[in-house]
C-alpha cells in the first residue's frame, strides 16, 4: 500500500514511538522518567498487541479490514 501526505499509519507511528522510548530508556533517565516511559511502553505493547486481534479478526471474518 502506498503512503499518502498526511495519513498516519497507526501500527507504524506506534512502533516508532516504542523504538524511541526505548532509546530513551537506554540513556539513563531519572527513576521518574523511567517510571513514566515504561508505563508508555506497556500501553503501546497493549495497544500494538489489540490492533493485531483486530486485524485478524477481520480477516477471519472475511470483511476488510477498516482503513
Amino acid at each position: 500500500m502506498e503512503a499518502m501526505p498526511g495519513i498516519i499509519d497507526g501500527r507504524d507511528w506506534l512502533a516508532n514511538r516504542r523504538r524511541f522510548l526505548q532509546e530513551q530508556l537506554a540513556k539513563d533517565p531519572t527513576a521518574e522518567q523511567r517510571a513514566a516511559i515504561e508505563a508508555e511502553l506497556a500501553d503501546l505493547d497493549q495497544e500494538l498487541t489489540t490492533s493485531r486481534r483486530h486485524r485478524r479478526r477481520w480477516s477471519f471474518w472475511g470483511a476488510r479490514p477498516p482503513i
